[in-house]
């Protein structure tokens, strides 16, 4: 028998499987590929194999793990109800123990918990993009796909208290993000203006760092770590009533994945579950708490479609509060569109280490978008956004059934059909 502690302390997830293989049909990955050992089945053998002795990680290549999305749709799926995610999560990190993480995910997550190095660095890529080429920064990263960075991070042009419209109902954080920090601002920014239209202190403290899930999912436990102290700090000395992020990953990591990496730590568990028990997704915040009363609008109606990201789809509840939130604004009529719960392509790191099949299975969603004949789409996730946005860009505008897409977050959806003033203040 094999010693591999993180798989060890799955076994039991583990002997649920019985190898049906209905998770076949909603994996992204399995889908591109046709591998049974790139499926949520082929990886849960391979992990038994492991844990009795029959093959050692250094047989085992990167991608047999690293190629998943994690984006829980295998775990929904699943009629014994397996936690793949931690499956392959654990699986990860016991490879990188084995073989150590790679080089550029390292410096990465290196970078991420010393702000002033990762700000500037982002600011050097924005500047060679700008100068050069997005191409330029993609080839000094080994070939990863880099998105259009951001010249200054957002963070910096938010005042660290944002006051409420009126009087002040209720007090919040609020987390922006690496996405929205270094990339897309205007879900953050909008998510803050209707907070505060609706009577929110918005604390937006200078302190937080990533959320720790990149590292996290990655193996680097120890990385992930020092960002949660870091940021369950931040948070606590805040006093907020709420934890809120425009971005569903970041707000499922304060709920999700960070209970679980602390756990078995008496200071940090403790801090973790308060702060699981303060973080809602905005959209269930705006809705279940602000109780919204939008005004009339002068827009014309709008036929709207909604992604739905992983986090929310498969582990918080929240796209139920998207659309009920949205079908609150006057003149929005919603299309659903098929597989609006499948993963885009982006998953984080996936769609930077593996760029060419992530735009294979973005371009699955735009598709599923057009078929929906609506004009706009709506995701909760900054990150989906950036990678539906950049998938569009890259379609043949003459091919049969395109249209142009609008791609907005729900707080995006909610200042343009009221007609409020977005600005950092």
């Amino acid at each position: 028998m094999a010693d591999y502690p993180e798989i060890e302390r799955r076994r039991e997830e583990l002997q649920k499987c019985v190898t049906c293989g209905i998770c076949h049909a909603v994996c992204p990955t399995y889908l591109l590929s046709g591998r049974e050992l790139l499926s949520p089945r082929g990886r849960i053998v391979l992990l038994r194999r492991m844990l009795e002795g029959d093959i050692s990680p250094d047989e085992i290549g990167d991608d047999a793990f690293d190629f998943c999305t994690l984006c829980y749709a295998c775990q929904t799926a699943c009629p014994a109800g397996i936690k793949t995610d931690m499956l392959f999560i654990a699986a990860r990190k016991t490879l990188a123990d084995s073989n150590g993480i790679h080089r550029t995910k390292r410096f990465v997550f290196n970078s991420l918990e010393r702000p002033k190095i990762a700000n500037r660095l982002v600011m050097l890529g924005s500047f060679i993009q700008r100068t050069f080429g997005r191409r330029a920064v993609d080839t000094l990263t080994g070939g990863m796909n880099i998105p259009d960075l951001r010249p200054r991070p957002l963070l910096h042009e938010f005042d660290e208290v944002v006051n409420p419209v009126g009087r002040r109902r209720t007090r919040v954080g609020f987390f922006l993000g690496c996405v929205s920090n270094y990339v897309a601002d205007g879900p953050a920014v909008a998510a803050i203006e209707v907070l505060r239209r609706l009577g929110a202190e918005v604390v937006v403290p200078r302190g937080q760092v990533c959320c720790g899930a990149p590292a996290f999912n990655n193996g680097d436990f120890d990385t992930a770590r020092r960002l949660a102290r870091i940021n369950l700090g931040v948070f606590k000395e805040a006093d907020v009533d709420a934890i809120l992020s425009p971005d569903a990953t970041c707000a499922g990591a304060f709920r999700h994945e960070l209970p679980e990496l602390l756990r078995d730590d008496p200071e940090l568990g403790k801090l973790a579950e308060d702060a699981k028990e303060k973080s809602m997704d905005w959209s269930s915040f705006v809705l279940d708490v602000l109780d919204p009363h939008f005004p009339e609008s002068n827009l014309p109606p709008i036929d709207i479609t909604i992604h739905d990201p992983c986090h929310l789809a498969h582990t918080g509840n929240g796209s139920t509060a998207v659309r009920r939130l949205l079908q609150l604004l006057p003149g929005v009529n919603i299309l659903e569109m098929e597989e609006s719960d499948i993963c885009c392509g982006f998953g984080g790191a996936f769609s930077a280490i593996y760029p060419r099949d992530s735009r294979s299975w973005t371009a699955r969603k735009i598709e599923k978008i057009l078929d929906s004949r609506a004009r706009v789409m709506v995701a909760a996730s900054p990150g989906c956004i950036v990678q539906i946005e950049r998938g569009l860009a890259e379609r043949d505008t003459k091919a049969p059934g395109y249209h142009e897409i609008k791609t907005l977050h729900p707080a995006e959806l909610i200042v343009e059909r009221c007609g409020w003033l977005q600005g950092k203040r």
